[in-house]
């Protein structure tokens, strides 16, 4: 599948995000795959000439981290003129891969699903290049900056789709809702990948005993969660979930909740434990950098995901069974898909206060399983949810994809 003769293979990995937090190890991890897979991948990619994954897993929220220019600006754009902005930002990205193939070709185009995209179809179209779009959403879901020209967002989607030669969503959900919203993409061409992890993480040294004996855990059970506390009504829904661990934790006094992250929502997150007398039981633990959360993680004995949605694949719920813990997290399709079969038990129906108390109760009284829940969970995810596995997955279809042209 060599587009370019003889030498080494290349891929063109297309991003317009910043590369950072979750989306960024995601990001870190299908390259890594391709890179382990002899291919040489170079960006196309608005923040600079650099590579976008010496970023993942960094805190955005950072207010010590000094930004660029553009990242200073950005969030101070009227969320009209931005979504303008985004649909524009395409005339700039195809003169941008026609310069990078300009002087050599590529294997294929690889790019992190974003709204208004359209130039990776165009240049995978006029070149004759195979285009996988990797999609975590679609335009007129819930975005941060709210929507704006929605319709237009929808048509430039529709045109990317129908040039992509493999469009990979990472839930059941967004390839039905494809289907349904865009009847002429061939369903074929429709693959579900989740998230992953990287291998490595079943070779990492971690630390937990000294995360424990440092944070007053010793002799704990200790739930924990890893994220950014964005502000009251958090992306995650800790505002929701806490009052409710809390009250089920109650009766349970050597049960503690370890919050690993910061940002500009944790006082009113320490207000809740306050207001409810659970302080010395709710332990923050800070910023932490990326390569030292496997430390926190293994200081845990059970992962939780307070909140997520129909169409995301939360990247924690891989890397807690990475470690071997079980997860209290909301009964969802791209949940229930991994997990269900090895711990149905320990999930929640989503924004039920009563029905994640009483998981919470079913799951503490069912402790002494949990080392064994979690090796079939850390067995599952080093099996077959890797990243580098998930790049095979990607070539193996590009292959037949190949083979049914010839």
């Amino acid at each position: 599948m060599n587009r370019r003769g003889a030498g080494k293979k290349r891929v063109l990995y297309h991003l317009r995000t910043q590369g950072s937090g979750s989306e960024g190890i995601h990001v870190r991890g299908m390259v890594k795959a391709f890179r382990s897979l002899g291919y040489r991948v170079d960006f196309i990619w608005p923040l600079g000439e650099g590579d976008p994954t010496t970023r993942a897993g960094d805190n955005p929220y950072d207010r010590k981290k000094r930004k660029s220019i553009v990242e200073l600006v950005i969030p101070m754009i009227p969320g009209p003129v931005f979504a303008m902005m985004e649909y524009l930002y395409n005339f700039w990205a195809l003169r941008r891969f026609e310069g990078a193939l300009r002087s050599e070709g590529c294997d294929f185009i690889y790019e992190r699903h974003f709204f208004f995209s359209f130039a990776s179809g165009k240049i995978a179209r006029k070149h004759g290049i195979p285009l996988v779009v990797e999609v975590n959403e679609l335009a007129g879901f819930e975005r941060v900056r709210g929507n704006h020209l929605s319709g237009l967002a929808r048509r430039c989607e529709h045109s990317l789709f129908s040039n992509a030669t493999i469009i990979s969503v990472v839930s059941s959900f967004l390839r039905d809702r494809i289907i349904a919203q865009y009847p002429d993409i061939g369903r074929e061409k429709i693959v579900v990948i989740p998230n992953g992890v990287d291998a490595d993480f079943f070779s990492r040294a971690v630390d937990g005993r000294r995360v424990r004996a440092e944070l007053g855990l010793e002799g704990k059970t200790v739930f924990g969660f890893v994220g950014f506390f964005l502000h009251v009504s958090t992306w995650h829904a800790l505002e929701w979930f806490l009052p409710a661990f809390i009250d089920a934790a109650r009766e349970y006094p050597d049960v503690s909740l370890l919050l690993v992250g910061d940002g500009p929502g944790r006082a009113a997150l320490e207000e809740i434990g306050r207001s409810r007398g659970f302080s010395d039981r709710l332990i923050f633990s800070g910023a932490v950098p990326n390569n030292r959360i496997g430390d926190y993680i293994d200081a845990m004995d059970a992962g939780v995901i307070p909140h997520t949605n129909e169409y995301r694949s939360p990247i924690k719920l891989f890397e807690y069974m990475a470690y071997g813990k079980p997860v209290l997290a909301p009964r969802q399709e791209p949940v229930e898909s991994i997990v269900g079969d090895v711990q149905g038990s320990f999930l929640f129906e989503t924004k039920s206060v009563e029905s994640l108390k009483k998981t919470i109760s079913v799951m503490i009284g069912e402790r002494e399983n949990w080392p064994g829940t979690g090796k079939i969970l850390k067995d599952l995810v080093k099996n077959s949810l890797t990243y580098g596995k998930h790049g095979e997955t990607i070539l193996k279809m590009l292959q037949s994809c190949e083979n049914e042209n010839r």
